[in-house]
């Protein structure tokens, strides 16, 4: 078991800094302090699809975290950002200690899924053809 300061870090990035990148393999995630945090993906001609901007007090990356894939879109600093990076361990310390923090977070997944819903039936190669 790691201790409390390995568990949960502090990073801090300036706007267009690239916090990880779709595809990445990593066993953390990330609350944001402060500043906005873009969410994107790209598709297969390189063209950026925003998928959300997380803002003081969202958490971001913990699909990889739980899933143990691969990062499935990258994150990219909008503002001066100040993260609270959380390992794994840590994020185990917060699921059992902040049952509400845990459902909020899972909240959070489900607007983010309902969110990407959206934005896929917007692309025109989803569309319905007549």
């Amino acid at each position: 078991m790691t201790d409390a300061m390995s568990a949960i870090q502090k990073e801090s990035y300036k706007p267009g800094d690239y916090i990880f990148f779709e595809g990445d393999i990593e066993n953390h995630f990330y609350i944001v302090e402060t500043g906005v945090v873009s969410i994107f993906t790209k598709d297969q001609m390189g063209t950026r699809i925003p998928i959300a901007d997380i803002v003081d007090g969202e958490s971001f990356g913990e699909f990889a975290l739980i899933s143990k894939m691969p990062r499935s879109a990258s994150a990219q600093a909008v503002t001066d950002v100040v993260l609270v990076k959380v390992s794994e361990e840590g994020f185990q310390q917060l699921l059992e200690e902040l049952p509400t923090w845990a459902e909020c977070m899972l909240k959070s997944f489900v607007d983010r899924l309902q969110n990407m819903t959206e934005k896929m039936r917007e692309l025109e190669q989803f569309k319905k053809r007549e």
